[in-house]
């Protein structure tokens, strides 16, 4: 991602937050400054937001993640899709029609067909499992990656049932940007053939 979309991508999320919460960027900062700034780690100023977040969002934590993740970025510490960690992941996704069970099976058999994801070659031996909530499919990836499938209930619209599902393809532990940039156009690809 350019520099210039980097910034754009950072206001979107600032903006977001600001909305969410009901405070100023200005006030989010001045509690990371006041946590130590860019000589804190990212649990410590995740765990100094998170007060601030309390009461103002349904999920403080989720909140004071998102607002860390920005803080850093903002000055420097980590680009769009890197980690705390350092390694990079994206993530696509779509809505279809289809039980999820399907919908995971269908992605895992289009993602096995595909051979790789990035340049890196998908794991012999998915995993499918399930939750009461999502349903999952498991591979690993060249170079210590990882890719998965996850696949849940869309949300329902004025309390209708909804016979779609909402299937994510996740890559994690890339390398590098370019990395992450030739995951995500593999990813929709596989999105695309499932539709």
């Amino acid at each position: 991602m350019s520099e210039q979309g980097q910034d754009q991508a950072i206001t979107a999320a600032i903006r977001r937050i600001e909305e969410a919460s009901g405070l100023a960027w200005a006030e989010l900062v001045a509690v990371f400054e006041g946590a130590g700034g860019a000589d804190a780690g990212h649990a410590e100023l995740a765990r100094a937001i998170v007060p601030l977040l309390d009461g103002r969002v349904d999920n403080p934590g989720w909140w004071g993640q998102g607002a860390t993740i920005e803080y850093e970025k903002a000055i420097g510490r980590r680009v769009e899709g890197q980690s705390s960690a350092g390694d990079f992941q994206v993530a696509a996704s779509r809505t279809l029609d289809g039980t999820a069970a399907d919908v995971r099976d269908r992605a895992g058999s289009l993602l096995q067909a595909a051979g790789t994801v990035a340049g890196m070659a998908v794991g012999a031996e998915p995993r499918a499992s399930e939750t009461p909530k999502r349903h999952y499919w498991r591979s690993t990836l060249g170079e210590g990656a990882k890719l998965e499938a996850a696949v849940e209930a869309a949300a329902q619209k004025d309390g209708a049932a909804d016979t779609r599902v909402r299937v994510t393809l996740t890559a994690s532990g890339l390398a590098d940007q370019e990395q992450r940039d030739s995951a995500r156009a593999d990813l929709k690809a596989v999105l695309a053939d499932l539709g």
